[in-house]
């Protein structure tokens, strides 16, 4: 199983990521990895990741499979990334900055803390240091692009004894996450519906 993606979260985070970028933006290969490391390292303080999202080993080190192909262009949450973000052959630009609501302050700091780390690293650098963990190591095959399971990222992190609660824990959230946007969705619909009923009736009346 893999951790939900929490897509408000992620177009923060990486909003977050670009506001301490020069020029407000960002190597794609140096967004990636960035995330990556801050999700391994809220997962290793806190049990849960930040953004979530599923996990892959490529190329160039393991990534939120999720945010490249939002950054591709290819995802059903397209539309509300674009609203943010632009790609401009290798970078990643803000152009609409979405605030920080979704957040956490120790969520933010994570971020800051891996940003602050490798400052002074270049792109290249920073994607060839994601390539020295165990997990990556552990499901890389050469020219391939694998799924890193989530129970391999737990393992690798030293958390084997805290792995049901934490998988459990991810359950639970996707769950209520999934039934607030039914609920969600249903209001909207009902909205809607009230609307347009109103809207014939004062139709009818002229």
């Amino acid at each position: 199983m893999s951790f939900k993606l929490d897509v408000k979260k992620a177009i923060e985070a990486t909003a977050t990521l670009i506001r301490l970028s020069p020029h407000r933006v960002i190597g794609r290969k140096r967004l990636l990895a960035l995330l990556y490391l801050a999700d391994r390292e809220a997962l290793t303080r806190a049990s849960r990741p930040i953004i979530g999202g599923k996990l892959s080993a490529m190329k160039y080190g393991p990534i939120h499979s999720e945010i490249y192909d939002l950054i591709k262009g290819g995802h059903s949450y397209q539309a509300e990334w674009s609203k943010h973000f632009e790609s401009d052959a290798h970078l990643v630009v803000l152009r609409h900055d979405p605030g920080v609501s979704a957040l956490s302050r120790f969520e933010i700091g994570i971020l800051n803390e891996i940003s602050q780390k490798f400052m002074g690293y270049d792109d290249w650098d920073v994607a060839d240091a994601t390539h020295e963990l165990p997990e990556y190591k552990k499901t890389y095959q050469k020219d391939t692009s694998k799924p890193i399971p989530c129970e391999e990222l737990i393992d690798a992190l030293g958390l084997s004894e805290k792995k049901d609660s934490i998988l459990e824990d991810a359950k639970e959230k996707e769950f209520l996450d999934n039934l607030f946007s039914t609920h969600h969705q249903q209001a909207v619909k009902l909205a809607k519906a009230l609307r347009a009923k109103r809207q014939r009736g004062t139709t009818s009346k002229k």
